[in-house]
Order: structure tokens, then sequence, then C-alpha cells
């Protein structure tokens, strides 16, 4: 279904009205990094330390993105904080991962925290100290200890992520594209040469290859696959398609974390409320005002996020109301807000001063532990094609991410990468214009999507089907369903030529192949473990194995798109219609099940 058409854009016919837009490919990137997060950019400045040109390409502005957002802090084990060890975080990492962790790479990545908070320090980053100047520890959950550091009481991202763009922005080694998307990475024999990008543009995108020495991906996470999330609308698995349409394996992509506290208000989730509240001595409470997580784990709020996140849900639906109440009114009000500054204006924004009332929350689609598979040095199995950051699987987090590791991996994995690329223990990529030639057609086939009617719709369908369908919950009849209602969407789209849109289009492209790599893998992992979780199969195996899939795993789809859609309607019966064909309008969800 899907994957042929994208494989096959390189032979598309060139449109008429399209073709004095097509340009040369322009070699103006030593190293090609997508993404303009935490990790990405702390990437492209140590190239440029290094003396390495790059260019950075980014979807919207360099500040909107995940990194942006995120309210905890950065994990790490410290010469200043004695009652911690590298050997604590690495048990506490382990734990979290549920079994899936590679306890290699977890100790080798948690070593280098020090000398990552050490790097971060020295570009300037403001981390928050106590009253006599040393740095202030904050504990979260599953962790044993109090290693968190954070800034700006709950804006760490936001503090890191200010002090990389003024760094990024002032090298002369640093070109910045902003509002241009990938649309397809340039991979010959198992080898990465940059990639297709489009935009900026207003009434037509400008298409450009951009050929690379080495290209990493940085573009975060999935969170808009699903209709609630703490995330940013940018994060839409572009680099989980992206890769794998190129070839790269993709790993235990059924690992979402939903994160258990969200700020609820007026039908949906509004923005994160970080676990550093319950960490601090926050409690959850139901409709009756009682505490209930105490009910399903012995650490009670500072349980597991996955435990914590079906409490909640499961509180949810006893109660009858959309949302729990997290209530840190009991601490002083002064320590509020010293530490929850942003917390506290955005609840006061809805009405809700947290100083003496408690939260509405409810869960959210929050991180993916799974993604591009990659080594401890960010190295996927596509030569010169690296990634860094949530987009990467390399075997940390496992099952489920421990609180706050995911800063530091993107820290000290875009610290190797840089050092490898810039020492030349990656042979660099070259090519030339006469070698891609044959994807001129696609470059000519983008349109802006200003007037893609119906798009959409199609896109709220699909979240409201991932979170109903590929959710908290999940269990097999929902997953084969997913499955059938995301190869009509696909050929909705398909039929509508929404692929070709910018950005809308592309990025609708990119949610469809995540949604399809997600059920696929949660359908075949029967087993309960870490953040995935099967209602008809609650039990966890004792040696739990990673999940992989590459493109041509994803045989259903393909073997649907060879036949017509008179065939297709016969084949397939069309029984659990997602769209109503004769009104083009969306179906009432939640969806039944298979």
């Amino acid at each position: 279904m899907c994957f042929v058409g994208v494989l096959q854009w390189g032979t598309v016919p060139l449109p008429p009205h399209t073709a004095s837009r097509v340009l040369v490919p322009e070699n103006n990137a030593t190293v090609l990094i997508i993404g303009s997060g935490i990790a990405g950019l702390l990437t492209a400045l140590k190239l440029a330390q290094l003396g390495v040109a790059c260019t950075v390409v980014t979807k919207s502005q360099l500040h909107h993105n995940s990194s942006w957002l995120a309210q905890g802090g950065i994990a790490a084990v410290l010469p200043q904080n004695p009652v911690d060890s590298i050997d604590d975080h690495v048990k506490d990492t382990l734990f979290a991962g549920a079994g899936l962790s590679d306890e290699a790479v977890v100790r080798s990545i948690v070593s280098e925290g020090a000398e990552a908070i050490a790097d971060l320090i020295a570009l300037g980053v403001p981390f928050d100290v106590q009253a006599d100047g040393s740095l202030a520890f904050t504990r979260e959950a599953a962790h044993t200890q109090h290693r968190i550091l954070h800034a700006g009481g709950d804006a760490t991202g936001k503090s890191i992520q200010q002090t990389l763009i003024e760094a990024v922005t002032a090298h002369e080694k640093i070109d910045v594209l902003e509002h241009t998307m990938v649309a397809k990475l340039l991979v010959r024999d198992g080898t990465c040469y940059g990639a297709i990008v489009v935009g900026p543009g207003q009434r037509h995108p400008k298409p450009r290859m951009v050929l690379a020495s080495h290209t990493v991906l940085a573009t975060g996470g999935l969170g808009q696959l699903y209709e609630h999330t703490t995330n940013p609308p940018i994060a839409t698995a572009d680099g989980i398609a992206l890769a794998c349409q190129a070839g790269a394996t993709i790993q235990d992509i059924e690992f979402v974390q939903f994160h258990p506290t969200a700020f609820w208000a007026d039908g949906r989730v509004h923005f994160l409320i970080s676990e550093a509240l319950r960490g601090e001595g926050g409690v959850l409470l139901n409709k009756a005002g009682q505490r209930f997580v105490l009910a399903h784990h012995a650490s009670g709020e500072l349980a597991p996020r996955d435990v914590v996140t079906r409490a909640i849900a499961q509180q949810i639906e006893a109660d009858g109301l959309p949302y729990v109440h997290l209530d840190i009114s009991h601490l002083p009000a002064a320590q509020i807000e010293t530490r929850f500054p942003n917390i506290l204006a955005n609840c006061q924004r809805f009405g809700i001063d947290i100083r003496r009332h408690p939260i509405p929350v409810a869960p959210a689609a929050h991180y993916a532990m799974g993604g591009v598979k990659v080594d401890d040095r960010g190295k996927s199995e596509v030569a010169n094609l690296l990634a860094v950051g949530e987009v990467v699987s390399s075997g940390l987090h496992g099952a489920n991410r421990l609180a706050s590791n995911s800063l530091l991996e993107c820290v000290v994995l875009a610290r190797r990468v840089a050092l490898d690329i810039a020492s030349g223990q990656l042979p660099p990529s070259q090519s030339t214009y006469g070698d891609w030639t044959q994807y001129l057609s696609l470059m000519a086939s983008f349109e802006t999507s200003t007037h893609a009617t119906g798009l959409g719709w199609a896109i709220h369908a699909f979240g409201s089907l991932m979170w109903h369908h590929a959710g908290i919950c999940r269990e097999a009849a929902q997953l084969r369903f997913a499955l059938k209602a995301l190869d009509d969407l696909w050929q909705l789209a398909t039929d509508n030529g929404w692929f070709a849109m910018v950005p809308d289009g592309l990025a609708f492209r990119n949610m469809l192949i995540g949604g399809q790599l997600i059920v696929q893998a949660a359908l075949q992992r029967t087993e309960s473990v870490g953040a995935h979780y099967r209602t008809d199969f609650p039990a966890k195996h004792t040696r739990p194995t990673h999940s992989q899939l590459r493109l041509s795993d994803l045989t259903y789809h393909q073997e649907l798109a060879v036949l017509n859609k008179a065939q297709r309607q016969a084949q397939r019966g069309y029984q659990h219609q997602l769209i109503d064909q004769r009104t083009r309008k969306l179906a009432s969800l939640p969806i039944q099940t298979a």
C-alpha cells in the first residue's frame, strides 16, 4: 500500500507547470543536521568548535521543539553529590528499562554525565544553585538518589536551548535553514549522501538537494501521533519515517511513554506538569480527595511512569471524570514560586492557583523509547547516517525511560557524534550532481498544503485512532483494526495527493509510517513490559527481546498497494471503514474494535 508509493516517488513524471521550479543540488553542507533541539544544536556547535562546517535544517523555528518544553532536568552523577554513584544510576536505569536496556551502553552514557554537565556549564547554561552556591539536585520517579539538575526552576530545556541557540546563531561555521522540511534522504548502495529539503516559501516551496559528507537525524519524537500529547506540533515521527525509508532498522518503537500528568482543561491536555512536582512531594488524588497510587505500587507517586499512568487511567474510568488531581498545595508557597514558576503561571492562565488548589491532570503521549537503531556512538545501519536524541534507540532507555535520562543521552551522543566526524573516524560520503538527476521529478512535485481539503480532519482521525487503539492499554483486536484503518487513511491520502503537500502532507506521511510501525510492533509483542501493556497478554516474559522492523517487514500494506481501488474494496470488504466514503467526513470515534 503505502511504502511502494513512497519508494516510487523518484520516478513520478515531471509535472509541466512545476518544471521551472526544479533546482540543482547545492553542495553547501559538510555535515547536514536535521532538527534543532538540544541534540541537534549541540552536535552542530561541537562540530563547529572542532572546525567542521555544518547546516542545521529545522521545519519550524530553532526553539519550536520538545527540548524547549522540557521542564524536569538532566540526570547525572557529579562529584559535588558524594551520596550518589555511577553504579546507583546504572541500577536505576536498568530497573526502569525492564530488561531491555543494554547495560554496557547504560554504563557508558551514565559515566560521561559529569563531563557532559561540565560542557554545558562551560557554554553558560545557568543551572539552579542552592543558597551556598552549590548545584541544586532534585529527585524524580524511580531514581533512588537526588541527581537531577535543573535550570530556571522548571524550565531546564528552555534554559539549555536558549544558551545553544545564541552560540549556534553566532558561529560562522553553522548555517541554519528554518521553516524547511526534509522530504527524503539521499541513499545509494547503503550510504547516505544528504537529503532533499523543501522550503521555505509562501506560494511555492523551494526544493533543493543538500549533499553532505554526513547526515545527522535529530528530529525528536512522535507525540503528535496521539490525540493527547505533551509534545509540540512538530513531533510527527519525521526522523523515524525518513530513516525507515532509507533502509535503517527501527527498534522497540512500540514503547511509547505516556506521561502521567498533563494539565487538563476544556476537554484536552494543554501542557506538561513535570514529574518534579511529585518528586518534591506532590500527591495524586481521586475525586473523593483520596490518594490511590499506593494501591498499585509501594513507591506511590514515585513509581515508574508506566505504573502511575495506568493507575491514573484506571482511576479516571472509575471516577467517571477525564482527569484526577495532583496536589502540591501543602508545600510552602515560596517553595512553589521558586521551584515551579512556569507551571504556576501556566496554571493561573486557566484559573488554577497551585499554591492553594489541586491541578487537574491526565495522561498524555510524551516520549518514544524506541526509534532508529544506533550504537552507543549514534551510528545507524546506513553508512554516514547518524542519529541523536529522542529519535534513536541506543540501548539506554529500554522499555521505559528513567526520568531525565533523555537530556543526558542527547548531550552525550551529540558530543560523541561530533567528535567522531571531526576526527575522521567516519569516512565522508562524496557525490556529484549527475548521480542524483533521478530525483529531479520528485523535487518538482511539491505544493503548499493550504488547499488540501480534508487533510485536517484526516490528521485528527489518525490521532484519535492511535489514542484509542494503540495507546496506554492495547489488545490484539484493536491493533488489527488500527492496521486496517491506517491503510484506509494512507489510500485516502494517496488518492488526494496529500503526500506532495508541504509541510502538512509530508508530516502526515511520516505520521502514518510511524503509526504503522508502532501498531505492527505492538501487535507482535505478545507480552506486557515497560511502557507496552497488553490487556490480553498481561504477563511479562523473563527475558524480553528487542523488536526490530524494516520497511520490507510491513508486507501487508505493500501487498495491498498492487491492487487497484476496486480490488482493494473487494478483498477487504471495507468492513471497518474509518472514513465515510460518501460524505468524506470523519466517522465517530472511538472506533469499534474488530
